[in-house]
């Protein structure tokens, strides 16, 4: 909802080139959630103390080339990918242990503050580009 109604321009558009536009944003989130928590919350319910490796983000999104892919499906596969989980966390026992690369051992629990944090900190970049693009319109406005 966030994204809806701003053009392709808008939604591809950098404000600097080590920054990521409202679309790498949320392709990023999908691709992060598919092939990373959704993946690692999946191990963690099967398998006892799995090890989880790291997810490069940032590779990904050079690789993948996101300013040139489409939104809405994105946005289809990432809430489809997010209710999954959801599904699959119900009654999960928050306690389980994994090896996560990078981090170490860690719970269920702490792999879901660390997505909530993830999410958080996407959704806020998400937000400082909204009132960004806000200020623009407001300034050729006037």
């Amino acid at each position: 909802l966030l994204l809806a109604g701003i053009c392709e321009e808008e939604l591809s558009r950098k404000p600097a080139v080590d920054v990521f536009s409202l679309r790498e944003n949320a392709l990023h989130l999908r691709d992060i959630d598919i092939e990373g928590f959704e993946k690692r919350v999946e191990r963690i319910l099967a398998e006892e103390q799995p090890f989880l490796p790291d997810v490069d983000g940032a590779r990904l999104a050079v690789e993948r080339d996101y300013n040139r892919q489409p939104l809405l499906p994105a946005l289809d596969a990432f809430a489809a990918s997010r209710a999954r989980s959801i599904e699959r966390l119900r009654n999960a026992a928050l306690d389980r242990m994994a090896d996560l690369e990078g981090v170490g051992r860690i719970t269920l629990q702490q792999l879901l503050q660390r997505w909530r944090e993830h999410d958080a900190g996407h959704l806020a970049d998400i937000e400082a580009l909204l009132a960004g693009r806000a200020e623009r319109k407001t300034a050729d406005a006037a």
